[in-house]
């Protein structure tokens, strides 16, 4: 009988015991998550801190993609500019050249005009011309040498009025061909209207004592002549040089 209470007791203290073991382990429970509530509240504000950042910083990157952009842009069309400049001083270039050549060309016919006048200067004096004939000569050969220097500089200088026609004159049109366009078609001499070049006029183009072709003037400037080979009357090929004689 003395059992019973003690067992009730027993049982009373063990239903005390427990729900505060459970009491204290809730309470434990209750405070760890607290602490790892503050722990990831800590972090979460880190992180907004973090992201704010980041934000910020992809910001600034949009800012320098778009300069950067703008600045890619502006320099392809600088390099457009640049390659059409380009282009364009090559243009120039080739055109100066093309000149040049011209020049060069006229400068060469212009010496062999001098030489082949003094030639005829010496021929004149040893068969005993007249000093008329004799100034002539020297005339056209210093707006020769005159305008052979002119050249040399890049420009060829107009012919004085009066200075060599006389001479040519009485050098029969003699001419020398300059250029020879493709297929021997056509001929440009060194004899325009400043030398009396008329268009119509045919001249017979020779290699050392043998004609080679007949030409026709088509075409007149100052100081030359553009002039169409008679295709029957070619014989070989004609070459830069070729004297060219005015046919009366």
């Amino acid at each position: 009988m003395h059992r019973f209470p003690l067992f009730l007791c027993i049982a009373a203290l063990a239903g005390a015991v427990v729900p505060a073991l459970l009491f204290i382990r809730v309470d434990n429970a209750k405070r760890l998550l607290e602490i790892q509530f503050v722990g990831t509240s800590e972090r979460a504000t880190k992180l907004e801190t973090y992201l704010a950042v980041a934000n910020d910083q992809n910001g600034i990157l949009k800012s320098d993609l778009t300069a950067a952009a703008a600045e890619l842009t502006a320099t392809k069309e600088k390099l457009s500019t640049a390659e059409t400049r380009a282009a364009g001083f090559e243009r120039d270039l080739t055109k100066a050249k093309s000149a040049v050549a011209i020049y060069e060309e006229m400068a060469r016919a212009r010496a062999d005009e001098i030489a082949a006048l003094k030639a005829e200067l010496s021929d004149t004096r040893a068969t005993f011309v007249s000093p008329e004939a004799v100034a002539a000569y020297k005339t056209t050969i210093a707006e020769l040498e005159r305008q052979l220097a002119n050249a040399s500089h890049g420009a060829i200088a107009p012919t004085a009025a009066g200075a060599s026609t006389a001479v040519f004159a009485s050098r029969v049109g003699r001419a020398t061909i300059v250029t020879v366009g493709p297929s021997n078609a056509f001929v440009v001499l060194n004899f325009g209207s400043a030398r009396g070049a008329q268009l119509g006029q045919r001249l017979n183009v020779s290699q050392g004592t043998e004609n080679v072709a007949t030409v026709l003037i088509s075409d007149v400037r100052a100081n030359f002549s553009v002039a169409q080979v008679q295709p029957d009357t070619l014989r070989g090929v004609l070459h830069k040089g070729d004297l060219a004689l005015l046919i009366r």
